[in-house]
């Protein structure tokens, strides 16, 4: 993970240099979060190169909520400004590849996943930003995964790519994703026994 040295004026970020090996690279767009008690902050320098909703099992319960909302960074734009969060591992029920979550040990507080799958990047617990909302959210940079798994009740926006499991199989393959014409509500049957309307979900070409 890079090194972050951030200037402050009047108690306020002004500048931002990331060390990556032994380059300097600097930047003001600077994007902070952090733990409940505050003993764990982070920092992101770019936009998300995605933002995943996900509804897997492990998300919800990881979460205590209905999915997670999880903007991906690039690790080289993504630090630890202050304290050291601690981690727990397990392998993901569907690759068996490691899936580890980074969490305050103070306060209990869930930060980012890092995925054995995905070595370059890693995904933020989106809730945990100073300012949960300054990332977009729009159908051209986001997805909702695992809809099988969804709780009922949950309303997937139109527009969307939706994936019944992950956007990608084991061995890569990317997954053709299915497109909601209109707002579409998770129900008991989900998605396998549904029959829609013609008008209710688009191609994803």
């Amino acid at each position: 993970m890079p090194k972050l040295q951030i200037w402050f004026r009047g108690g306020r970020p002004v500048r931002a240099q990331w060390r990556i090996g032994k380059l300097w690279e600097t930047g003001m767009s600077l994007n902070q979060g952090g733990c409940l008690c505050g003993a764990v902050r982070y920092a992101a320098s770019s936009t998300p190169v995605r933002v995943t909703y996900c509804h897997c099992k492990f998300c919800q319960r990881a979460t205590g909520s209905a999915y997670l909302v999880e903007p991906i960074f690039q690790k080289t734009h993504f630090a630890i400004i202050s304290g050291k969060p601690a981690t727990y591992a397990r392998a993901s029920e569907g690759s068996g590849k490691r899936v580890t979550i980074n969490f305050c040990s103070t306060c209990g507080t869930k930060l980012f996943l890092d995925l054995e799958r995905f070595p370059e990047t890693l995904g933020v617990y989106g809730g945990t930003f100073d300012d949960p909302n300054w990332f977009e959210r729009t159908p051209q940079v986001s997805r909702h995964i695992f809809l099988d798994s969804a709780l009922d009740g949950t309303v997937i926006p139109a527009g969307f790519r939706t994936f019944r499991e992950h956007a990608w199989l084991n061995d890569g393959t990317p997954v053709e994703p299915v497109i909601f014409g209109q707002p579409h509500a998770i129900g008991s049957e989900h998605l396998g026994n549904l029959s829609h309307p013609a008008t209710s979900f688009l191609p994803s070409s």
